[in-house]
This record gives C-alpha cells, sequence and structure tokens, in this order.
C-alpha cells in the first residue's frame, strides 16, 4: 500500500544549558513542522541540553534538567512523530540517546551505537557506546536497539558518528530489518568540504534501505569554538530532494517534503508500534540552495560565512555590546575587521534590520547605516616604527566598513617601559643586544589600551593571530594574542592573503592598500624593512610543514624529505633544511604559548588548538634532532 507523507528535517540553533531556549527553539520547529503537515521530524543530536555541554555531562544535574524538559516537550507533540536528542543515564553509564516523541507521549529511547572520538570530539570520556541489538526498559520506555513502527512507516535511527562507520554503519542492520526510512541526528561541526562528506553519507544511508533518509544538523557557534553548519537533508532514490541553506542566522531552519512511500504492518520484539493519523500532505515550498555552493571558490565562501556566524552568535550568546579590534593596517587584523563587516551584512541580509535588532535587543542598535560603528570598535595604535602604508590601509578600511576608529600613538608609553628598565637594570637598551625585547615591548603596551576600550564599552576584544604564527609563536603573549576569542587562529595565513584577495575582487575594495603590502609586523625600524616571511619563511612552506608533521603525523625526517620533493626546484636543499629545523625548533619552544591563545573557532580539517584537537607537551626535548 502507499501513502503519500510529508517528511521534516530541521537544524536548531543551541546553546548549551539553555533549557528554557532550547526547548522553546524545539517546540517553535515543530509548530512549522506541524503547520507544514508533517508526519515525521527529525531534529539535531542532544539538541535538548546543547551538544558542547562538555564536563557539565558528568554533571547528574544536566541528566535530570534534560529528562525535565523532554518531558515537557513530548506533552506538546501532536499526532506526528518527532525524534530529539539528550543525555540518558542507564545503569551507572550515560548515554547519548535519541527520544521518539508522538501524541504527547515518549514513545521509545534509542542510544548511539558509536562514539565520536578523534579530532575535536571526545564523546566516550562522558558517554558509553550502546551495544547492537541490546533492548532494555527505562521508567516503562523501550529503550535500546528499537525499529519504530507508525502509520506502516517503520523507523530506525542513525545519530551522527554511527554513520561514519562505513560496513558498521546501523543501516545496513536496519536495512536487514525492514526499516523504510532513517533519522539520522547529527551535531557534525563545520570543517572546509565536510558537508560533501555528510551529503555522501546521506545518499548512502538512503541507497542502503532503498527508502527515505532524513539529516539534521545543528546551527552556528553552540559552545565557543565549534561552528555548525546547520544543514539538514531529506534523500530519497538518489537524490537529496530538499534541504536547508547552511551558515543561516535564524534561530532554526527547516525543510519539509512530500513523498510517496510504501507502507506495511510490521512486528517483532524489536519493534515499538503506536498509531498516529497522518495528516493530509500538500505540497511544501522547499528551500533553495545558495549559487555559491557550486562555485569555483567555494572554501572562501565557506569561510566568510562560518566564520561570521560564528562572530555573530559568539556575539550575542556572551550578551556583549559589540566588537574591538587592533587594526594594524595588515592581513590579519584585516581579515577580521572585514569578518565583522560580513557579519553584519550577512544577518541584515537575512533577518532584516527589526530582525537584526530583535537578535540584538540588549544593545541599543540606531540605523542600518551606523550599525558597525555600533558594533565594531577599531583602533590603530601606531609608533615610530609603524609605515604610512599601514597607517593608511587600516584608516582606509575603517572608513570603507564603516566601524568607529580610533588612531593613538603609543611611543610614549613604549619609551616609558624603556627608561624604567634601563635605569632598573642601569645600561641601555639596543637593537643589537635587545632585539625581541624592543621588539615585545611594543606589540605589549598596545594591548591595554584594546583592553580600555573592550571594557568601556562591554564589547569583545578579538585577538589577531593565525595558525600560521601559532605554530612558531610568531607572536606576542599579551599583545597581538591579546583577546575574548581569536577568530582566524584557526586557518593558515596564506589562505588568509588568498581570501582578502578575493573579497577585494568581490567588491570589498576598502582591502586594496592592505592587499597590496607584505606581511611585516612593523617592530623593527622602519630603515631594516622588517618582512615576516624573511623573519620565518615563506609561508606555503611552513603550512607544509605544519600540515605534514600534525595532520599526516610524519617524523621531522619525512617531513624534510617531503618538502625537498615538493620545494626542490626552487630552494636549495641545504635552505629547506634550515626551514624545517626552525619550523620543529620553534614549534617545541612555544607549546606554552599554543596552551595560552584565546579560544579560536574551528575552520579547517584540524587543528593546532591544545585544548580541542592537538595536545604537546609543553616541555619536551623537541624535534629538531630528528632530521
Amino acid at each position: 500500500m502507499k501513502q503519500t507523507v510529508v517528511f521534516s528535517a530541521g537544524a536548531l540553533n543551541q546553546l548549551p544549558l539553555d533549557w528554557s531556549g532550547n526547548r522553546q527553539r524545539i517546540l517553535e520547529a515543530i509548530a512549522q513542522a506541524t503547520s507544514d503537515g508533517a508526519a515525521l521530524l527529525c531534529l539535531p543530536e542532544l539538541c535538548i541540553s546543547g551538544y558542547g555541554c562538555e564536563d557539565q555531562f558528568l554533571a547528574p544535574f544536566t541528566a535530570v534538567k534534560s529528562w525535565e524538559s523532554l518531558e515537557l516537550i513530548a506533552s506538546k507533540v501532536p499526532e506526528m512523530v518527532v525524534v530529539v536528542g539528550l543525555a540518558l543515564p542507564f545503569e551507572g553509564n550515560l548515554y547519548n540517546v535519541s527520544a521518539i516523541l508522538s501524541n504527547g507521549k515518549i514513545q521509545a529511547l534509542i542510544p548511539k551505537q558509536f562514539l565520536a572520538d578523534d579530532g575535536v570530539h571526545y564523546e566516550p570520556r562522558w558517554f558509553k557506546p550502546w551495544p547492537r541489538g541490546h533492548r532494555k526498559m527505562y521508567k516503562g520506555i523501550p529503550l535500546g536497539d528499537y525499529r519504530v513502527h507508525f502509520a506502516g512507516i517503520t523507523l530506525g535511527i542513525e545519530i551522527c558518528q554511527d554513520a561514519w562507520e562505513g560496513e558498521k554503519r546501523p543501516a545496513y542492520d536496519l536495512a536487514c530489518r525492514g526499516v523504510s526510512v532513517i533519522c539520522n541526528p547529527t551535531a557534525s561541526h563545520f570543517a572546509f568540504g565536510k558537508a560533501e562528506i555528510r551529503k555522501t553519507l546521506c545518499l548512502e544511508g538512503a541507497r542502503i534501505i532503498n527508502g527515505v533518509y532524513l539529516f539534521a544538523n545543528l546551527l552556528g557557534n553552540e559552545a565557543g569554538r565549534i561552528i555548525f553548519d546547520g544543514d539538514a537533508y531529506i534523500v530519497h532514490q538518489g537524490s537529496i530532494l530538499a534541504q536547508t541553506p547552511r551558515f543561516s542566522f535564524q534561530d532554526f531552519t527547516l525543510v519539509s517534503h512530500e513523498m510517496t512511500v510504501d507502507t506495511r504492518e510490521e512486528s517483532g520484539e524489536d519493534v515499538v508500534s503506536f498509531e498516529i493519523h497522518l495528516p493530509e500532505a500538500h505540497v511544501v515550498k522547499t528551500s533553495e540552495v545558495p549559487a555559491w555552493e557550486s562555485s569555483e571558490t567555494k572554501k572562501e565562501e565557506e569561510f566568510s560565512h562560518a566564520v561570521s556566524l560564528g562572530l555573530f552568535d559568539y556575539l550575542r550568546k556572551s550578551r556583549s555590546q559589540g566588537w574591538v579590534l587592533s587594526l594594524s593596517g595588515g592581513a590579519d587584523s584585516s581579515a577580521i575587521a572585514s569578518l565583522c563587516a560580513l557579519s553584519v551584512q550577512y544577518g541584515i541580509d537575512e533577518l532584516g534590520w527589526e530582525g537584526m535588532k530583535k537578535k540584538l535587543s540588549y544593545i541599543p542598535l540606531t540605523t542600518p547605516d551606523k550599525a558597525m560603528s555600533d558594533l565594531l570598535t577599531t583602533i590603530y595604535q601606531g609608533t615610530v616604527n609603524s609605515s604610512q602604508n599601514t597607517r593608511d590601509s587600516a584608516r582606509e578600511l575603517a572608513e570603507w566598513i564603516g566601524s568607529t576608529h580610533y588612531v593613538i600613538e603609543i611611543d610614549l608609553i613604549v619609551q616609558g617601559y624603556r627608561e624604567l628598565v634601563e635605569n632598573a637594570i642601569g645600561r641601555s637598551l639596543t637593537w643589537e643586544q635587545d632585539d625581541i625585547t624592543l621588539q615585545n615591548v611594543q606589540a605589549r603596551v598596545r594591548a591595554p589600551s584594546a583592553w580600555m576600550l573592550a571594557n568601556i564599552k562591554n564589547a569583545l576584544l578579538l585577538a589577531t593571530s593565525n595558525r600560521s604564527e601559532a605554530s612558531v609563536g610568531y607572536a606576542t603573549m599579551d599583545g597581538d594574542t591579546s583577546g575574548s576569542i581569536s577568530p582566524i587562529s584557526g586557518i593558515d595565513k596564506s589562505f588568509i592573503r588568498t581570501w582578502l584577495l578575493w573579497l577585494e575582487a568581490q567588491g570589498f575594495i576598502g582591502l586594496q592598500l592592505v592587499n597590496s603590502l607584505e606581511p611585516s609586523a612593523e617592530l623593527r625600524p622602519l630603515s631594516e624593512k622588517q618582512v615576516d616571511e624573511e623573519d620565518l619563511m615563506p609561508y606555503p612552506i611552513l603550512n607544509t610543514i605544519e600540515r605534514l608533521a600534525f595532520y599526516d603525523l610524519l617524523s621531522p625526517h619525512e617531513c624534510l624529505e617531503a618538502v625537498n620533493a615538493r620545494y626542490g626546484s626552487v630552494f636549495a636543499k641545504e635552505k629547506l633544511e634550515e626551514f624545517v629545523r626552525r619550523f620543529f625548533r620553534l614549534w617545541a619552544r612555544n607549546q606554552w604559548k599554543r596552551e595560552r591563545y584565546a579560544p579560536g573557532f574551528h575552520v579547517d580539517d584540524y587543528s593546532l588548538d591544545p585544548k580541542s584537537w592537538l595536545r604537546f607537551p609543553i616541555l619536551s626535548a623537541g624535534l629538531e634532532k630528528d632530521i
């Protein structure tokens, strides 16, 4: 027998431990799906508590509040089926569970079988995997590896990592057991190109069961470091029939699609059955995929949309009044200023001005034309070593994006510290003897002024270090590393420069001057013509060594061989060996800096963040000797 059914999948922008807010957004998504005539709605993994609760998952209170929210949500679910996620304690362990809700009741609880334990994920620290085929009861509710049968439809569950397990993924077993629909509630973080992998897994899941596959991801910057794409898919017969646009500024996005499916009776000890009366199906308008998703510069587009949404969510969820940025006129700070501008632009484009004001209702925004000056404050802090080019670059960009911009000179502060130390040690400081000292004091004395502005405005101070600098410690602690959040610490310098050129080509003409400049810290006298790549090495080589060492996990000697093979036609072997030695010497020496960096956004397929991706001893013998 065939039946016309509307299926829905929704992405939610949640916040860890925001019980009432998370619940409200879930209920709003359910109301929208009900309005669409949906029989089944799939919502993301752990959406009741938030995915990023970290060690708060270990507190019994978290599970208690999750269950309270689940019961409240269940009581408001009409004659349809809703899949929501929560943490559930059972027999001394904690499980990541999808709850099946219908007719005002919790009908079943289906746990995750495989846990994510690599990269940014540490799920085994809190949860236990559920054994396949294991079935129990919890408060009179079926808990375990069950199928759910309603209105002739047999539903199975894969939760996020379950679908990444190749031939072990539950879909194969569920196919043998006759399911016609799979829901995949997920919390899959953004990384370049990862959305295409998720699509492939969804298409494969639909093929395995020869049925319908619903996928629902979280949306936005949920807990500080991780950005979620907010992609939700409805898949059938080898194609994605409907999907949400990624990186939305909405509280939730939802896609619904009508299709005709085969229905049949089902029974068995692994089946939870209940009856619902399917609503009358009607044609539902599905969301269109933005053109940039198929562009040749998709990586640049993904970066723009992901980080701008990350900045916006971090701003509003921390209840900050705006952003403050030390705008040096160089590539890194200019990139961050541009991302703030994109954040405001994308937000207004999608939400409208009234919607933007509602999202940021605690900030006294004035008019759309003054939104950037209301939200972003930039400051250029010059010294005798600052060039006219960077002064002009900072001014031109600030004027073009419309930030509130200040210019101050800090030579007297630098000189004051210099004289204090010189009097204490009984000698003058010289560039020949005290190069690093004289460079660092300039970077450090810039921090208090920026922090003062952040305090005055109750705003977030944005740190400006990138991943390439972090890998070799080419940053001044308590100087350019100062900040509440470090938006570009997850990406390399080479990409930042490429992205800025791309953004200028999109009409961001305020970047023309900065894109013409060679990256320089401008901390030595101008006569020395300081250039970052001369202090370190060419950024493409630095990035290559970094990836070989800490993504491919090659030994220093293997890295040297790979670098020789790639760049041997451009640089002498001795020069390349010097670069590799320098990288590993600086890497090992500067782990303590990486431990202290401000939290950053995860955007690439790997990271140097010791809090979430790559742990390395603060003290070690180093790796240079292994070349």
